[in-house]
């Protein structure tokens, strides 16, 4: 969206009127809740968001912050109840160096600060172009209030004698905002033109430190843990590997063939084998007692699922969106994805998700081999419409 500010490098305007927004009561009440909420406006000059300029308590260093205040909140002296007061005003504060090279020999100029510096001034004492009497001197706030409608809340609750602040009634009654602002040129050569951007990172050092420092201290707990689970799953797995061998998997294969024959032989073959199959049946409880917890899955891992065509090409498309979110990770790591680069991080995100889509096919075509399917062009229409189509 562009913005009705007209701005002219290296034009100083002290003031100039924007216009006036009447509001109801309606659009005062909602303003109201997003001064309450901190609401931040961001407005972006030559690719810079404008910024609310902070000072470290060594006073040593700036750093910005994008975005500015829509208003504030203060409290009457007398009574303590919240007033909500808007920003009406705005100074903002262009900071400019000669281009870098043989352009700047020619006087051309670069913008490396966009700063913005908001003001609440009321509606009254107002020349006659719009704009206070002196914008540099303290005026009052503009509240965000209109003065209650006695009559139309009588009328509403006839037999009351206390009438609550009722914001919605609408009886036309409008506050009038008025918009100003101010545009100062400032030189300054302490920042290159490559580096302006840093203004917005310098506040994320010593917070990035905590954050490294944190993940490092994740990643030494999960490692622990980790390994202290593989421990205990390996020496148990191998107890009883070395306590039972392999016996038991066979004695259970035996077991199973044994009772199959039994069922296909019919009486002729119980009446050969009487004498074993008190030993087999002594024995059965025991044998199904060795073989529980993580030996009952030695049957299940390859087993192919019911709804495998589903789940080949769920498992394509995972693996996609895996690679396209691996892939911005590691280029905003890098930096090259950065807030400078308005837009990049979806279209460079398009192009790695159709990139990504090599894996996609290839992953959702070995699984599908591997459950046995044959309707290989089934799979690719799937594979193809599965995520892509939501995306």
């Amino acid at each position: 969206m562009t913005s009705d500010l007209e701005i002219h490098m290296g034009q100083d305007v002290e003031c100039k009127y924007l216009g006036k927004k009447e509001a109801d009561r309606k659009a005062v009440k909602w303003a109201q809740q997003l001064i309450q909420d901190g609401y931040v406006v961001e407005w972006i000059l030559d690719n810079l968001p404008g910024a609310t300029r902070f000072v470290t308590v060594d006073r040593r260093r700036k750093y910005y912050a994008a975005g500015f205040k829509l208003g504030y909140t203060d409290f009457l002296p007398a009574t303590g109840e919240p007033r909500y007061l808007l920003n009406n005003h705005l100074t903002l504060v262009i900071r400019w160096r000669k281009a870098p090279g043989a352009a700047g020999a020619e006087g051309a100029k670069v913008i490396i600060g966009f700063e913005v510096y908001t003001k609440s001034i009321d509606n009254k004492n107002r020349l006659k172009d719009g704009c206070p009497k002196d914008v540099n001197s303290d005026h009052d706030g503009l509240a965000m209030h209109i003065a209650a409608n006695n009559s139309a809340l009588a009328l509403k609750y006839p037999d009351s004698s206390y009438y609550p602040v009722d914001e919605d009634v609408q009886d036309g009654a409008t506050l009038s905002i008025p918009y100003t602002y101010s545009v100062y040129f400032r030189e300054d050569d302490s920042v290159e033109w490559s580096n302006r951007w840093d203004m917005y990172f310098n506040n994320q050092d010593e917070s990035s430190v905590t954050h490294w420092l944190a993940i490092l201290n994740s990643l030494i707990i999960s490692g622990i843990l980790g390994a202290v689970v593989i421990v205990i799953w390996s020496r148990t797995v191998q107890g009883d590997v070395k306590g039972r061998g392999d016996g038991v998997m066979d004695d259970v294969k035996g077991l199973s063939k044994f009772k199959k024959a039994r069922k296909e032989k019919g009486s002729g073959l119980l009446e050969k084998i009487s004498d074993i199959e008190a030993d087999v049946d002594g024995s059965d409880e025991d044998i199904n007692d060795d073989v529980s917890g993580w030996k009952l899955l030695h049957g299940d891992v390859f087993r192919t699922p019911p709804y495998g065509g589903l789940l080949a090409p769920l498992v394509g498309s995972g693996m996609q969106l895996l690679f396209m979110m691996t892939g911005l990770l590691i280029l905003s790591c890098l930096g090259i994805l950065n807030p400078s680069f308005r837009g990049g991080f979806v279209s460079v995100g398009m192009g790695l998700f159709v990139f990504a889509g090599i894996f996609s096919g290839y992953f959702s075509g070995r699984v599908y081999r591997t459950f046995g399917g044959q309707n290989w062009k089934k799979n690719t229409i799937m594979v193809s419409n599965a995520c892509n189509s939501y995306v």
